[in-house]
């Protein structure tokens, strides 16, 4: 298993300084940001890689992560499903970044549409969207999310159990799962099987308010819910090998946190992870 860290926890340094922090803490790999607004610098581009400007800055991305020593896992991208001209540029952009799979998502859900509808598009679209990941050679991923039609493993292979493995997977993400959808880690391991190609690492704790409702919070991986010591031994047992990356939003969601530093962050998730992997007699790498 690998360590990585998806650049959206990184509002506030730009590309550059973005890899040499999560090389300098001893992360392996960045998943780049593509298509966020500057909340930070308030400079008016997209970050860490511009979506408007994609085919001139996909090589530039590359060449920032190389020149740190980092992989590319995957994408932090998003899409309709139904946007196909989008999607097919985001896989070229995955390609000249050499990332071997980007998140295109699923569909979301607030109860104004039903179920089965947005089932029956989301498996539509996605036999278009598992043909041009075969003819670019990448994987086009569903993560696990609240407030989609993919909350849970077994949410989310209700889709994925009519395309090949190869070309659409899944992203395990464990802090989503807290919030909605939440099942036993080993058992979604289980489910997911040969789905599962790729791993968030964030956390949430659920607290109760004055007004006695209960409500999310972010939380450090160490002290939420999801139990990580048991989410990684189940993927090691799987035979996973391939990243973990942090996605850690305390303090703020795409700014500059409060109460805490990104560099905090940062080093806190590495010497747990490494800590966890360790203790299991996993290598990081």
């Amino acid at each position: 298993m690998k360590l990585g860290v998806y650049s959206i926890v990184l509002p506030d340094y730009r590309r550059e300084e973005a890899a040499a922090k999560v090389a300098e803490i001893g992360f392996t790999g960045i998943e780049w940001t593509v298509g966020y607004e500057d909340h930070v610098f308030e400079s008016g581009e997209q970050w860490h890689v511009s979506l408007d400007n994609l085919e001139e800055d996909a090589p530039r991305a590359r060449a920032v992560a190389e020149r740190h020593g980092l992989d590319i896992p995957s994408l932090g991208t998003s899409a309709e499903t139904g946007d196909f001209d989008k999607i097919e540029r985001l896989m070229q952009g995955a390609v000249a970044m050499g990332a071997p799979m980007l998140r295109i998502g699923s569909a979301g859900y607030d109860g104004g549409t039903h179920y089965d509808e947005l089932y029956a598009m989301v498996i539509d679209n996605y036999r278009t969207i598992e043909g041009l990941a075969a003819e670019h050679g990448v994987k086009a991923l569903i993560e696990i999310h609240s407030n989609t039609i993919c909350p849970s493993a077994s949410a989310t292979m209700r889709i994925l159990e009519h395309f090949s493995p190869e070309h659409v997977g899944a992203i395990l993400d464990p802090g989503n799962m807290v919030i909605e959808g939440m099942e036993r880690w080993r058992m979604a391991v289980e489910i997911l099987g040969p789905y599962l190609a790729h791993v968030h690492a964030k956390n949430m704790i659920w607290v109760r308010g004055d007004d006695g409702r209960w409500t999310w919070e972010n939380a450090s991986l160490e002290d939420g819910l999801a139990d990580f010591d048991e989410i990684i031994g189940a993927l090691a047992e799987y035979g996973y090998e391939g990243y973990i990356d942090l996605e850690d939003f305390r303090g703020g969601y795409c700014v500059r946190p409060e109460g805490i530093t990104t560099e905090q962050k940062l080093r806190e998730a590495y010497e747990y992870l490494a800590r966890v992997m360790d203790k299991l007699g996993i290598s990081a790498g």
